[in-house]
């Protein structure tokens, strides 16, 4: 078979500034149209394989939305040589990762794995490309259509404001574009869809000359070569796929659209006709967006929450898609301010910037976060892979990113302004208005046949495809170097070498997390954190985000229960301008009576609305239920009486008296050694003491309710589209000798796609669209929760079905499930530490838990000694489903009477925060 050689390139080499980036491949087409492009970097042991399919919804007819979406699970439910959901475990015991995604253009599959295991990925893509059509069932439809419509209801019906993007789509496009519906498809359309069909559809769009494969990583292009003609060759072509036609809108006059949802606040959303992807104007207006809202001081962030505090959500987006594309302004109202005061300001604001025209230094600091952003994103090989093939997809040139790159740093202020004027300012625009139920008067005023397609001809059986290839040799474990040091002031530093791309991340932690709260001032910690990140005595909020964008840098201060953490992430070139700031953030924030208002108004209005998530008032009530009424189980953000009692001098006091060096350690993954870490902060440290006030004493952990019995609580979510549940206790921290063996155990029970809960209630039952256990960890002894939100009409047979594989753990793991999970995990640890996160995740095991510089390598010695008893034994310990907290969220008049009818008792109800509901009578 003849592969042609199109193009090869250069070696991978990006600058400091992120220009003249070049991300080497070559590309090869096989004779049945098959795109291959590969790019190799062997600085780490790992491989990514990217399909790209050229289909997505934008390629569907009205009546048959969602196809495309429902392949994007069809592809992983078996194929003539690969068992039914054998393609997740398979690459999981390879140590791998994979997955899918699907938007309007394009569906993609990915395998993320140690480099050795590249032809096991290769054989399952092949397999489902050309042979997925004999295994294909009707049972395996109806399973997996019931999963996509759980997906449906968690992500949209059961999100605040999450069907509002249907309603906008509908009303954009006419009745025939394929962009007016969603690309999840329709309940409607997904009942209706037959086996035939989606064997059609198959048929129609997922041949070898409609796809991309790129392979990226630790591989040699002349092997890669030989292996996809092994596997990929033999497969013949599919119908012909030619390009489509831009099909853009345009409105003669604006429709506004009003939505009535379980939500307290309302929104405002403008949706202008856009252009579609390749157009000229798209970058233009990729920056107008970030101009009008990215951060702080952006323009309608500016105007509606910080001179104003109009609005609790502001944002503002251009998609360009291959038919056509959308500019979007989105504005959620706080309480008090109408909707038609936020359309004023967005309108008055928009005027001036058309009549005043665009800040070039605005603009320059916009194009600095871009250049910075788009060199973070090529960090790893799997990004860098899916890069590659998306622009082959839509451009068939690999290579295309650059060209897109420099047009975007070619935009002038005269562009924007263009743009501007030309798509948004006085235009017409679907605008959406979502109100709470019963409450329509706050709304802003009024200003075809599937066809058939002949199946592709039979493959030529050149090749034994039940033989499950066997990997090449292994490569060995590299863990990362690790180094230390103290700094003047006795903070201590973990660091390690990085220097793929020329860029630094760091993390200075110091011991001012919630623990460190009193009951009366809860909220206190996250809202110091987060009052840090509003200015500098020398910068405004605004000076200070404007000064992060010049030097293409991220900064972020937050909260968790131990710490507040200060985050810094930028381009070597700029370290020390960056490093100064943090400096000046850490040791002399403005702490603004102005700020602390905005904020303080800002916190309250999120806490009256966390009721309208039905996961958060999930996770509240189960927390409570865990930790009873101590700072461990109240929320992080604290509750709305205590946040309307805390001040600005709370702020600074618990500043003054936390922020302390004192037990504070900095996490540094740069090309910078000790040495240079030390002179770098020298300037921090020197004016950085602790102070006779100074607290860094940990509180000791509050001791959580003994639970000696299942107890079943119920919170009533009326009209929910789905019930959440949360099962669960109390286990052990990251610092136990039987965290890390949990883990494993962890496994096969429910911490991956092919653990038993999940096949069960999602593969097997299609209760939901994913079922998942885990152990939390922490300082402190954290939670074993199993979690799910499933079907309202099947939560009694879901708890049933949870309860029962909670009890059969108990009873151990299976050989075989030990070896795989041995297996998956030995080999997932040669791919672990290839991106930056993944090295600070390292760094914090060791800073914060105290875990050796090893302690990588001592785990893989470690899991391979577990034994089957031993993790039985751990079960037995730790998985108790008979005593434990069984918590349900959802609508009780469908469902209280099947939770009655488990065995627990009436289930005790519930307030939205927690609390146990007085007087309630069951009557279920």
């Amino acid at each position: 078979m003849a592969v042609l050689t199109l193009l090869a390139a250069s070696f991978l080499s990006f600058s400091a500034q992120a220009q003249d980036l070049d991300v080497p491949y070559r590309k090869f087409v096989l004779d049945n149209g098959l795109e291959l492009i590969v790019h190799e970097d062997h600085s780490d042991p790992v491989v990514a394989v990217y399909v790209y399919y050229h289909v997505g919804s934008g390629r569907e007819e009205r009546g048959r939305s969602g196809f495309a979406h429902l392949f994007e699970h069809m592809l992983f439910q078996g194929s003539q040589n690969i068992g039914d959901d054998q393609h997740f475990k398979l690459v999981s015991e390879a140590g791998g990762t994979l997955n899918g995604t699907t938007n309007t253009d394009r569906t993609n599959y990915y395998e993320v794995l140690p480099s050795n295991q590249l032809e096991r990925a290769l054989w399952l893509e092949s397999d489902r490309m050309g042979f997925l059509l004999p295994a294909m069932t009707q049972a395996k439809l109806d399973n997996q259509r019931d999963v996509v419509k759980n997906e449906r209801r968690q992500n949209y019906e059961n999100r605040p404001y999450g069907q509002a993007d249907g309603m906008i789509a509908a009303a954009l496009y006419p009745p025939e574009h394929p962009y007016s519906w969603l690309t999840i498809g329709s309940h409607e359309d997904l009942t209706a869809a037959s086996l035939d069909d989606v064997k059609d559809f198959f048929r129609r769009w997922y041949g070898p000359n409609n796809a991309t494969l790129a392979i990226a990583g630790d591989v040699d292009t002349a092997s890669v070569v030989t292996l996809v003609e092994k596997y990929f060759g033999p497969l013949p072509r599919g119908p012909q796929v030619d390009m489509p036609a831009p099909r853009p809108v345009t409105l003669a006059e604006s429709k506004r659209l009003v939505m009535e949802d379980k939500v307290k606040l309302a929104q405002l959303t403008f949706v202008f006709p856009g252009v579609e992807k390749g157009h000229p104007d798209a970058p233009a207006l990729q920056f107008l967006a970030n101009i009008l809202s990215s951060n702080k001081s952006a323009i309608l962030d500016r105007a509606l929450t910080i001179d104003e505090s109009l609005a609790s959500r502001v944002d503002a987006s251009n998609q360009s898609d291959e038919l056509a594309g959308a500019f979007t302004i989105e504005m959620r109202a706080n309480p008090g301010t109408t909707l038609d005061t936020l359309e004023s300001k967005m309108t008055n604001a928009l005027a001036r910037l058309a009549e005043t025209g665009i800040d070039p230094d605005q603009l320059q600091r916009v194009k600095t976060r871009y250049e910075t952003g788009f060199l973070r994103r090529l960090e790893t090989v799997s990004n860098r892979a899916s890069l590659l093939a998306d622009n082959n997809t839509f451009t068939k040139d690999p290579g295309r990113y650059q060209e897109n790159f420099e047009r975007h740093l070619a935009v002038t202020p005269e562009d924007v302004h263009r743009v501007l004027v030309k798509y948004v300012v006085n235009r017409p625009a679907v605008v959406m208005s979502v109100v709470p139920e019963g409450k329509r008067n706050m709304a802003a005023s009024e200003s075809g046949t599937a066809t058939k397609t002949a199946a592709a001809s039979e493959v030529t059986a050149t090749l034994d495809r039940t033989k499950q290839p066997a990997p090449a040799k292994e490569p060995a474990f590299r863990a990362p170097m690790v180094w230390h040091a103290t700094l003047e002031n006795g903070v201590k530093v973990v660091g390690t070498p990085y220097k793929e791309l020329p860029m630094t991340t760091l993390s200075l932690s110091v011991p001012a997390g919630r623990l460190y709260e009193s009951m009366p001032t809860l909220g206190l910690a996250s809202l110091t954190a987060e009052l840090m990140d509003e200015g500098t005595r020398a910068l405004s909020t605004v000076e200070l985000a404007q000064a992060l964008d010049r030097l293409g840098a991220s900064l972020s201060v937050s909260s968790s229960d131990d710490e507040i953490s200060l985050r810094l992430s930028c381009l070597d070139t700029h370290l020390a301008d960056a490093v100064k700031l943090l400096g000046d953030v850490l040791l002399q924030p403005r702490f603004a009576d102005e700020d602390f208002k905005r904020i303080h108004k800002e916190r309250l209005v999120a806490l009256s609305t966390r009721a309208d998530q039905i996961r958060t008032i999930a996770s509240d009530a189960y927390n409570r239920l865990l930790w009873g009424d101590c700072i461990a189980g109240m929320p992080s953000s604290g509750t709305r009486e205590t946040v309307e009692r805390l001040t600005l001098a709370d702020i600074k006091k618990f500043h003054a008296e936390h922020v302390v060096p004192n037990g504070a350690r900095l996490s540094f993954v740069g090309s910078l050694d000790a040495a240079g870490v030390q002179k770098l902060l020298a300037p921090i440290t020197s004016a950085w003491k602790a102070t006779a006030t100074a607290v860094a004493t940990r509180p000791a952990a509050a001791s959580a309710p003994k639970i000696t019995s299942t107890k079943l609580y119920l919170v009533d979510k009326p009209g929910a589209a789905q019930s959440e549940l949360r099962i669960g206790n109390i286990a052990v921290s990251s610092k136990d000798p039987n965290y890390y063996p949990l883990s494993v155990l962890n496994m096969p029970l429910g911490g991956q796609f092919s653990s038993r809960i999940n096949l069960n209630l999602r593969e097997d039952k299609g209760y939901t669209y994913g079922a998942r256990t885990g152990f939390e960890g922490g300082l402190d002894p954290g939670a074993f929760t199993a979690s799910a939100g499933v079907k309202t009409d099947v939560t009694k047979e879901s708890v049933v079905e949870f309860m029962k594989e909670l009890a059969q753990i108990r009873d151990g793991v299976t050989d075989e499930e030990l070896a795989f999970t041995k297996e998956s995990m030995r080999q997932s640890a040669l791919r672990q530490y290839e991106s930056t996160m993944a090295l600070a995740m390292m760094l914090d095991g060791i800073g914060k838990y105290g875990y050796p510089d090893d302690y990588a390598a001592r785990r893989l010695a470690e899991l391979a000694g577990l034994s089957a008893g031993a993790l039985r034994d751990l079960a037995q310990t730790y998985v108790n489903p008979n005593a434990m907290v069984l918590l349900v969220v959802g609508d009780k008049a469908k469902i209280g009477r099947g939770l009655a009818e488990l065995g627990y008792g009436e289930p005790i109800e519930l307030d939205v925060d927690g609390k146990p509901m007085k007087g309630v009578a069951g009557s279920y």
